[in-house]
């Protein structure tokens, strides 16, 4: 039996429920959600009028319900650059680390972005940060206007970070969008936790074994793309999606998907992958689809009152830009059941929520 092929996924409806609130119409990034001590914090980004990032509260409850107040990058190099805060991890002491995708303008025919990743910190619970470092970056001079994906030059983005169970390395699973359609998809980057002050020795995985990253910042993709992001029409993996699910006891993976699009980036399906040791890249399963369309940045956030977008059980909630109208069930167990995968089109989000969130 191959490896995981005994674990069932189900979505099944659920009570409306969102992570963002107006006047934002989505949230367009994964979306951070931390719970402790009967309180939720919860972090949703938005682009207009450039990427930014609002903090949410809730006391007592686990969704946020609060107002959305806007953080503060009080030591921002470049604030004329949006900055999406993606992912975030509670230190031992509280402390918050967390990680940006940024997005540079570059001004081709029509304006495109080159994204890339940098860490930050945060003293008071995520309402401001400081820079830590950068931890993926392309050159501007590297930005490609040949690209007709409608969005993209190259570069690197839209990524998630979790630690291993032992709180030893942090991997970042991150999409890779530069020219090289072989090292396009979603790769894995990891450095100590211990070097969480200074994102240094850092290590990618490449070949079938962790490299360092000297010199060379392209690591082989876990999943590749068929038709690269210089084209209008890609069909690639991207925005992964991290939680460990204490249920199965084993990591747990969404996926975009896009192909046949028109210079859009079209959701033509969301994915799940498993593995069982973020170590070995090489583990993750065949992906399996769970929704036909549905909207970018797939996450399933658990329930309990520890759980997050990075740690979930047998039942969580499934979300897609923010929006959330199911449950997603986790199972192990003899041979995985075919359900066939949920069709969400954008006449279900507005049946649904009273509007589409693209």
């Amino acid at each position: 039996m191959p490896a995981h092929a005994d674990i069932g996924v189900e979505l099944l409806p659920a009570a409306p429920l969102l992570l963002h609130a107006p006047p934002l119409r989505r949230t367009d990034s994964n979306s951070p959600l931390l719970r402790r001590g009967g309180r939720t914090l919860a972090f949703v980004s938005h682009y207009l009028p450039r990427g930014h990032t609002y903090r949410r509260t809730g006391e007592n409850a686990l969704w946020p319900g609060g107002a959305l107040d806007p953080v503060k990058l009080i030591d921002d190099p470049t604030p004329e650059v949006g900055k999406w805060i993606q992912s975030v991890w509670r230190a031992p002491e509280g402390r918050l680390f967390g990680w940006y995708h940024a997005e540079e303008v570059v001004p081709c025919a029509k304006p495109l972005f080159l994204p890339h990743i940098g860490a930050l910190r945060s003293e008071d619970e995520g309402k401001t940060w400081r820079t830590v470092g950068e931890v993926l970056r392309v050159p501007h001079a590297k930005a490609d206007c040949s690209y007709q994906n409608g969005f993209l030059t190259g570069g690197y983005g839209d990524f998630c970070v979790v630690p291993d169970r032992a709180a030893k390395w942090f991997y970042l699973h991150y999409s890779s969008y530069v020219p090289e359609e072989r090292v396009q998809g979603v790769s894995v980057l990891r450095y100590p936790v211990s070097e969480r002050e200074h994102p240094a020795a850092q290590e990618l995985w490449r070949d079938g074994r962790w490299q360092p990253k000297v010199g060379r910042q392209d690591g082989t993709p876990i999943f590749g793309v068929r038709r690269g992001w210089r084209h209008r029409d890609p069909a690639a993996w991207w925005g992964p999606a991290v939680h460990y699910n204490h249920h199965l006891d084993c990591f747990v993976m969404m996926l975009n998907w896009t192909e046949d699009g028109d210079g859009d980036i079209v959701q033509r399906g969301v994915f799940v992958s498993f593995n069982d040791d973020l170590a070995n890249p090489a583990g993750w399963s065949a992906p399996q689809r769970i929704v036909e369309g549905g909207s970018w940045y797939p996450q399933a956030i658990g329930l309990g009152p520890d759980d997050g977008d990075t740690l979930a059980g047998a039942e969580a909630r499934f979300f897609m830009s923010g929006y959330s109208a199911w449950t997603i069930r986790f199972r192990r167990g003899g041979t995985r059941p075919h359900v066939a995968p949920l069709a969400i089109s954008r006449q279900t989000f507005a049946e649904l929520f009273g509007i589409a969130p693209w």
